[in-house]
């Protein structure tokens, strides 16, 4: 019997272990640039001015909010997934967005007298043993992003090396307690006062936030952004993509992970909105009825436009518009306002950015600022 066996037996291994090999490498495999389908939905006529803006952007849906101070509309082309439309209602990761939210923090706080520009992360965390360097940085200073720390700690530099070919989650193991720790042990790149990108240094700063408030994050930005302004469809730091969200895709058509963390929150990890919801916060931007719209003031030059407080002002075709945009390894959104005419616009695309246009140029060209 056992002779009559061998024979089966090998063959079917075989197959299962080629079975799995295949499987493994197609995860390397790109099916190739989404682009979207046909599919429509809201405003008709903004949906059209979606499409002509979209043609050369790789996206497998954009959905938009746009208006002014009176007026507003939306709209969606392409699809959420297999077989639904996407919708302007539909959730996705929002990325760095999240980050003009944690500056709207930051200035709230400072019109309350919780904490001062000049505040120290050492006496914000007088009991952590903070490294000298790392306890003497200001929360003006993560605000502006002119900390001198890295887009990344050092751990979760090497988690990109992996994460940047399978579309995982570099993002996984932070905590507020672990970033301050990895941030202690991480280098600065950067001469203190000379603008550069740091995620981390936007996480440790809503966490100080969070932290002087008594709170967690996500309690504080609900208290103080969300309820406020009406976002109702926004929601910060959940264990997993909320209800109807749509299948984000990477720009070469492969599936990603979310961005799930319990501690870079802040700089923009498992935050899900939709463009209407989006929209609600460029227009509050346009119209001025921020909480906290002293983080719309410039501060720093970033070389072709001036950052805020999370937010960045840029002068384009002669017109002042302040904004920001996010971009997680399978989506990216951007909202942008125009304070002097009252117009705004919000896109998402349930799509990573690629090398070419992206939702930022969408927004840009919705506005008329650019062809």
């Amino acid at each position: 019997m056992r002779q009559d066996l061998m024979p089966r037996t090998r063959p079917a291994l075989l197959v299962a272990l080629a079975a799995a090999l295949v499987a493994g490498l197609s995860a390397f495999t790109p099916p190739g640039p989404p682009r979207p389908t046909a599919d429509a939905t809201g405003d008709a006529v903004l949906a059209d001015r979606l499409r002509a803006a979209t043609t050369d952007v790789v996206g497998r849906g954009f959905a938009v909010a746009a208006g002014n101070g009176t007026t507003s509309a939306s709209a969606a082309i392409g699809t959420a997934d297999a077989g639904r439309p996407l919708t302007a209602t539909t959730p996705q990761e929002i990325g760095s967005v999240t980050k003009s939210m944690t500056g709207l923090l930051f200035a709230d706080a400072v019109e309350r007298g919780e904490v001062a520009p000049e505040t120290t992360l050492a006496e914000v965390y007088p009991d952590a043993g903070l490294a000298p360097e790392l306890a003497v940085t200001t929360l003006a200073e993560l605000a502006t992003q002119t900390s001198g720390l890295p887009r990344l700690s050092t751990r979760a530099h090497v988690a990109s090396l992996w994460t940047g070919l399978t579309y995982g989650n570099p993002y996984a193991w932070d905590t507020p307690g672990s970033l301050l720790s990895d941030a202690g042990s991480t280098l600065l790149r950067t001469p203190r006062g000379e603008y550069a990108y740091s995620n981390l240094g936007y996480a440790l700063l809503g966490n100080a936030l969070a932290a002087r408030a008594g709170t967690s994050y996500p309690q504080l930005l609900a208290e103080r952004v969300l309820v406020p302004l009406g976002l109702t469809a926004t929601v910060a730091g959940p264990a997993a993509p909320p209800a109807g969200s749509a299948r984000e895709l990477a720009p070469d058509g492969r599936a990603t992970s979310p961005w799930l963390s319990a501690g870079s929150t802040p700089a923009g990890t498992g935050v899900w909105s939709t463009a209407e919801d989006l929209g609600r916060l460029a227009r509050a931007a346009a119209t001025g009825q921020l909480p906290g719209t002293r983080a719309l003031e410039p501060a720093v030059e970033t070389g072709g436009a001036w950052a805020g407080w999370g937010w960045l002002v840029a002068q384009v075709g002669g017109r002042t518009v302040v904004g920001f945009n996010g971009a997680t390894y399978g989506a990216q959104s951007s909202i942008w306002a125009e304070p002097a005419t009252g117009d705004w616009v919000a896109v998402t695309a349930p799509t990573g950015a690629g090398t070419g246009p992206g939702t930022q140029d969408v927004a840009f060209r919705l506005l008329g600022l650019q062809n």
